[in-house]
C-alpha cells in the first residue's frame, strides 16, 4: 500500500511539473498580418515572453510592471481568472487616460476583462476557451488589455451609444500612435495593445 501511495505521489509531481505548452511549437505559429503590429509593439517594451508566475514576479520586483487598480475613474477591472492585474507603466497610464476621458465624455465606465497573461495562463485558458490564441499574444508581454463592449457600468447588455463612444476613443488613440486595437467578436471585447510612444 505504501509503495502504491509513493508511486501515485511521484506520478502526480511529475505531471504537475510538466508544462502544458511547448514554447518552440507556440513560437512556430505565425500571427496574422492584422496582429503582427500588436506583437511588435508589445515586444518594444523589452519584456521577454512571460512563461509563468515567477517571470511576472521578476518584472514586478524590477519595477517594470505596475498593478492595475480594481477600480478607477472610467473603468472597473473584472475578477480575473486567466490573467494578472499588471501592465508595463506606459500601458497602465494609457488605460487610465483613456478611461478618464471616457468617463468625462459619457459619465459612465467600461469593464476591463483581461490584462497580462503568462504562457501558462494562456494554456489554461485554451482548455476552457477554444478561441484563445494558440500563438504568442501581446498579453504575454504585459502591454495589452481587453475592454468589454457589452458591459458598461457593470450591466451586461448591448449599449450602442456607449460602444460607439468607446470605439471612437480607441480610434482617436490609434490615430495618435498610442495603441493598436482589434474588435474581437467572439469575446465581445476590444483587444488593445499599447505602443511605446
Amino acid at each position: 500500500m505504501r509503495s502504491l501511495l509513493l508511486i501515485f505521489l511521484l506520478s502526480f509531481s511529475f505531471f504537475k511539473s510538466q508544462k502544458c505548452y511547448d514554447l518552440k511549437e507556440v513560437l512556430k505559429v505565425q500571427p496574422t498580418n492584422l496582429y503582427k503590429p500588436h506583437l511588435l509593439a508589445a515586444q518594444n517594451f523589452g519584456i521577454k515572453i512571460l512563461e509563468d508566475s515567477k517571470s511576472v514576479d521578476r518584472y514586478i520586483a524590477k519595477g517594470k510592471f505596475v498593478k492595475v487598480k480594481k477600480k478607477s475613474r472610467g473603468y472597473r477591472l473584472q475578477t480575473l481568472e486567466y490573467s494578472r492585474p499588471y501592465l508595463v507603466k506606459k500601458a497602465r497610464a494609457t488605460l487610465e487616460n483613456m478611461a478618464n476621458k471616457f468617463a468625462t465624455e459619457t459619465k459612465s465606465f467600461f469593464v476591463v476583462s483581461s490584462v497580462t497573461r503568462t504562457m501558462e495562463d494562456q494554456c489554461n485558458l485554451r482548455k476552457v476557451n477554444s478561441n484563445a490564441s494558440l500563438g504568442i499574444s501581446s498579453h504575454n508581454y504585459g502591454a495589452a488589455f481587453d475592454i468589454s463592449y457589452v458591459r458598461f457600468n457593470h450591466l451586461l447588455k448591448v449599449d450602442p451609444k456607449l460602444e460607439n463612444k468607446l470605439e471612437k476613443l480607441l480610434e482617436e488613440y490609434k490615430n495618435m500612435g498610442r495603441i493598436f486595437y482589434i474588435k474581437e467578436k467572439q469575446q465581445s471585447c476590444y483587444h488593445v495593445t499599447v505602443r511605446r510612444y
